[in-house]
């Protein structure tokens, strides 16, 4: 974890939220994975899917585990940052992955991003908001990148002269 972002709240263990939510996820449970979520917190799962709520966040983690999840373990790989943002609410940046049990490690195929707003309600830290994405770097150089960014150039040229 970067030093410079490090929070200096006493009572605020971002590896203990992340353990807890593991913990709950690693066990299949929905349920005690949205009791980890404030009432109202929203949650924007990897492919873009909002869930609005506690409710809907352990219901769809209930279906999920039983479902296309089943099995599976949450691993964090690593933390990023942890800013507060006021004194009852902080930042967390943290990669990782939900990983099936026939795999050892994170592939970069599978390494997620995680940006979480925990707020602190009575000496807790539950989870408000939750955005999870896959980390998939945008190309910036190479054969592929020019052709792309010519296209691009061309098509928007082509809108801007139809305008």
């Amino acid at each position: 974890m970067n030093a410079t972002h490090q929070t200096r709240a006493t009572d605020l263990d971002a590896r203990a939220v992340l353990a807890a939510l593991a913990a709950r996820w690693d066990a299949g449970d929905g349920k005690g994975y949205g009791e980890l979520f404030t009432p109202d917190a929203t949650y924007v799962q990897f492919n873009g899917v909002l869930l609005d709520g506690r409710e809907e966040i352990a219901d769809m983690h209930d279906l999920m585990f039983r479902t296309m999840l089943y099995g599976t373990r949450l691993v964090t790989h690593e933390i990023e940052s942890v800013r507060r943002a006021g004194e009852n609410h902080a930042v967390v940046v943290s990669t990782g992955a939900a990983l099936y049990p026939w795999q050892k490690d994170v592939t970069p195929k599978r390494l997620s991003r995680q940006t979480l707003v925990l707020e602190r309600r009575d000496g807790r830290w539950p989870v408000a908001g939750f955005q999870n994405s896959r980390i998939k770097p945008f190309p910036t150089s190479g054969p592929l990148f020019e052709v792309a960014s010519k296209a691009v150039r061309l098509r928007v040229d082509r809108a801007r002269r139809a305008a």
